[in-house]
């Protein structure tokens, strides 16, 4: 059909789909807690099925009800309920890296299959990192990639006399989802957890997300600029969570109210969120929007007749809404740069 233009200021208040990391990481902690944890806000992507049919074929209990964007876990408290197993975690970087640190660490043999795509994926610093903690590793495929069959260090539950603080090292320059993996299964590890970062890169807004969830789930981390620690006997409760709409796409719709003068909302966003993409609403703001926190989520409405004016700005820490201003650009009284 054909596309029809905005003629009006819009009047929108919408729902935009849950974040995807967050989503895996939710996934990850509620097998890992000692309870029933329910999510609420769940994105069913590709990435988050491969996740939790992986995590049934574990043994774990999973209530999917995919129509009301939610899933209740009921973890097993770091334990696999099954000791040995096959998994499939298709292109998904987060399941790929998250569910091999756990069974890594677990106890039994594991196999773990990915696609084509993901078995070209750095997976080194995770794997070393696993057999420096015990672990036994037979590739399937190419030396240091997925495909492999992995039997665990077995560190849950360890000896109570035995429950020293395990020290690990790792490189992060390729990717902070090593790091994620295993800082979100550091409660299995009893007598605590410190990882050492030899890579120049420690820290990022990924590692952020991770600690801040840990964080809502019971699990304090420290970070001193080198090591991160998470004391003995940590452990995640059990919850109802709320997992963050995916603050990308919530731009597009306050990018519309700008450039009309209208009003947006989307629902569930709000501005203590963990996305980096929060930023963005400052753009609008200093655009001559006014950005309204409601109850239930935050709200954009543009300037009378869409008079925006102009800016220049430093997107480094938000550059994927690069494009989205860009579109609204043309619509400023003066450059945008």
């Amino acid at each position: 059909g054909r596309s029809k233009k905005l003629d009006r200021p819009v009047r929108w208040t919408v729902e935009v789909p849950g974040s995807k990391s967050i989503t895996n990481r939710a996934l990850l902690i509620a097998a890992l807690t000692d309870g029933e944890v329910k999510l609420n806000g769940v994105l069913f992507s590709d990435d988050s099925r491969y996740f939790l049919s992986a995590l049934q074929s574990l043994g774990f209990r999973a209530d999917i009800r995919e129509d009301q964007k939610q899933v209740t876990v009921s973890g097993c408290g770091g334990r696999i309920p099954v000791r040995e197993g096959e998994i499939y975690v298709g292109s998904a970087g987060t399941a790929a890296r998250f569910l091999t640190a756990m069974l890594g660490a677990a106890e039994g043999t594991f196999v773990i299959q990915a696609s084509a795509q993901m078995q070209k994926r750095p997976m080194k610093a995770l794997f070393e990192a696993l057999l420096s903690l015990g672990a036994d590793i037979e590739w399937l495929g190419e030396e240091w990639h997925l495909p492999v069959r992995i039997t665990g260090a077995g560190v849950t539950g360890s000896v109570p006399e035995c429950r020293k603080e395990t020290v690990l090292e790792m490189d992060i320059s390729e990717s902070t989802q090593f790091l994620s993996a295993f800082l979100l299964i550091s409660p299995v590890f009893a007598g605590g957890l410190r990882i050492r970062i030899t890579s120049r890169k420690t820290d990022g807004s990924y590692i952020r997300i991770t600690r801040k969830m840990m964080e809502d789930f019971g699990v304090q981390v420290l970070f001193d600029g080198k090591d991160y620690v998470i004391e003995s006997e940590s452990t995640y409760n059990g919850k109802v969570y709320r997992i963050e709409p995916d603050v990308s796409a919530a731009c597009y719709f306050y990018g519309a109210a700008a450039v009309t003068g209208g009003y947006a909302k989307v629902k569930h966003v709000y501005r203590d969120g963990m996305q980096g993409d929060l930023r963005f609403l400052d753009v609008p703001h200093e655009m001559g929007c006014e950005i309204r926190e409601e109850p239930d989520g935050i709200a954009v409405v543009g300037p009378e007749r869409g008079h925006l004016h102009g800016i220049s700005v430093d997107m480094n820490d938000f550059s994927d809404q690069a494009l989205t201003l860009a579109a609204i650009a043309p619509y400023a009284e003066e450059p945008v740069e």
